[in-house]
């Protein structure tokens, strides 16, 4: 009994020692591949600090490896400020992927309504209109502007009579009839005779009344 006890226990010493002896094993394995990356880290860091070397020498650029290792820690320290740069970044290109087709519609709409405006004659128009202001400024001279200010009163009240439906109808007429009314030497050579027969119409007396009148308001 005792015999199978010992070997119970030497069976679970020998058990633990191969878990210690397979522990250590990988320890080991952990610890080689950590002095092969550490070696070649090693290697990598040091090509590029030759080739940085090189190009920075190439640039003109001089580096005091005094001042390296501060730099090191300063940019460790600030290696929270980096990530919210970084995120920064990338919140700005996910908002130009999103704003980029948007900007690409608005483009597209602002060529088709230049293009309609183009097709309306809204730019030529635009066009001629400043042609006319150039020679209306080389025609019309600030002295004449200055004597328009103090005429102000007069020109307003004319704007407001212009408003008037019916004063705009009869000068709608007037126009109508100037350039349609020509003058005439077989219609417009009558005799006196001629003239007073034409005074029986009543057209004719209500147009000189009207116009007698006409001239009697503007003169009080």
């Amino acid at each position: 009994m005792a015999e199978r006890e010992i070997q119970e226990q030497l069976t679970e010493l020998r058990q633990k020692m191969d878990l210690i002896l397979e522990y250590v094993s990988v320890q080991n394995q952990k610890r080689e591949e950590i002095d092969d990356f550490v070696e070649d880290a090693g290697i990598i860091i040091k090509d590029v600090v030759k080739q940085t070397s090189v190009i920075l020498e190439k640039s003109q650029v001089e580096l005091d490896h005094v001042d390296l290792p501060s730099m090191l820690i300063r940019l460790l320290q600030n290696l929270g400020t980096f990530q919210e740069m970084f995120e920064m970044m990338e919140s700005a290109s996910d908002f130009m992927k999103d704003v980029t087709p948007i900007m690409h519609q608005v483009g597209l709409d602002a060529v088709n309504k230049m293009n309609e405006l183009d097709s309306k004659g809204y730019f030529e128009y635009i066009r001629e209109l400043g042609n006319f202001v150039d020679k209306w400024i080389q025609v019309f001279t600030k002295d004449d502007l200055v004597r328009l200010q103090g005429n102000l009163e007069n020109i307003a009240g004319i704007v407001r009579n212009l408003s008037d439906p019916e004063l705009m109808k009869g000068l709608n007429n007037m126009t109508l009839a100037l350039g349609s009314v020509k003058p005439d030497d077989k219609l417009d050579d009558k005799s006196l005779f001629g003239l007073f027969k034409q005074l029986n119409s009543p057209e004719v007396r209500k147009s000189l009344s009207y116009a007698l009148r006409l001239v009697k308001a503007m003169k009080t």
